[in-house]
């Protein structure tokens, strides 16, 4: 439901599936290298197995999209069982996301950095 390009179902291949294990936002702030100053910002910390294309950042804007209109908590698990990908929201830009982290180990929240 959250990925983009990849083919709803498929016969062949690897499988287009992934399981996400631990999905967290908070606000927070980082200072401005310039003068000091800290600028508010959101960090989503997003564990899975695997990522499809486009997937984070179509997470990132519909979470962004639900919280906006002041969904409830579970907004992103019931758009999962939606049959249409329309409803969620596009790609959101690039601009701002980085990649912290990729592990290879088996799931652990220990090593989450958001509770």
């Amino acid at each position: 439901m959250f990925a983009r390009d990849t083919k709803a179902s498929r016969n062949i291949g690897p499988p287009t599936e992934c399981f996400v294990f631990h999905a967290r936002a908070i606000e927070t702030s980082i200072p401005c290298a310039k003068d000091g100053s800290h600028m508010k910002t959101m960090c989503i910390e997003l564990v899975a197995n695997r990522f499809l294309r486009k997937m984070v950042r179509v997470l990132v804007a519909t979470a962004v999209r639900e919280a906006a209109a002041g969904a409830d908590d579970d907004a992103l698990l019931k758009l999962m069982d939606a049959t249409c990908r329309r409803a969620t929201a596009p790609p959101a830009p690039p601009d701002g996301l980085c990649l912290v982290d990729v592990g290879y180990t088996d799931y652990d929240i220990r090593h989450c950095l958001i509770p």
